[in-house]
């Protein structure tokens, strides 16, 4: 982000500034919402994390299994097929809690009908968006 903001800090002033606003926004929360607020932070923030985990790990498992980028360091056949097969896992392991926990959330909330049903179609379409960006990450060239 340093490059593409234009922003000339030294490493350790970036750092300082980076790690005092997390633990500023993250005492806040603590302050306010008490223990189960620093536990329901956590939960979002392992959420939101499991949610973005494909769009880093589709492309550095591509990378790093090219030939013509990596040259004589590319992973083995059997290496790729390792991490393909653990990444299926993960990503399974994952859409299967989001899906999971919309379908919870829906099904035990305090919302009328239309708003459940409402709430459900455009839920489900944002993750069919998901999964099909996904998808388009593992099958691009």
């Amino acid at each position: 982000m340093q490059g593409f903001l234009d922003l000339k800090l030294k490493p350790w002033l970036r750092n300082l500034l980076t790690r005092c606003l997390a633990i500023i926004l993250s005492l806040i929360v603590s302050l306010i919402g008490g223990s189960a607020g620093a536990g329901k932070l956590i939960i979002i923030a392992s959420m939101i994390l499991s949610f973005e985990l494909p769009f880093a790990l589709v492309p550095l498992l591509k990378f790093t299994s090219c030939k013509t980028k990596m040259g004589s360091h590319v992973n083995s056949i059997w290496i790729t097929a390792l991490t393909w097969i653990i990444r299926l896992l993960i990503m399974g392991i994952n859409i299967y809690y989001i899906v999971t926990s919309f379908i919870k959330l829906l099904l035990h909330s305090h919302m009328k009908l239309v708003a459940v049903i409402f709430c459900g179609i455009l839920g489900f379409a944002g993750i069919a968006i998901y999964l099909a960006s996904i998808a388009y990450l593992v099958f691009r060239k």
